[in-house]
């Protein structure tokens, strides 16, 4: 079965979140790769790590397509982390593979 692919910011943001929760494999600045579980569930994000301001939908979109970098909560670290979508190679959800495609 061919791989699902991700093409923009907006669609990786909306997986991530329709998911609840998916692994994403991308290299870290050192160059290591780096596995995360993530969500974007706020049932799933403990209290105390949930925005304290509304969120600013607008803000977010224009960061996530502007610079390529969508923050997700980092399930085992407990804690936000930015994920810079230039170095993702796949997320997954379930058994479904979306690798990353970003124009050049």
């Amino acid at each position: 079965m061919p791989d699902d692919y991700i093409s923009n910011a907006i669609e990786f943001w909306n997986i991530v979140y329709q998911a609840k929760e998916v692994n994403i494999k991308f290299e870290k600045k050192d160059g290591s790769t780096r596995y995360m579980k993530a969500t974007l569930d706020f049932m799933r994000i403990p209290k105390d790590k949930r925005p304290k301001q509304q969120i600013n939908m607008p803000k977010i979109i224009n960061l996530a397509r502007k610079n390529k970098v969508v923050h997700v909560f980092d399930l085992e670290k407990k804690d936000w982390r930015s994920v810079n979508l230039d170095t993702v190679d796949y997320i997954e959800v379930g058994d479904k593979t979306y690798k990353m495609r970003l124009p050049k």
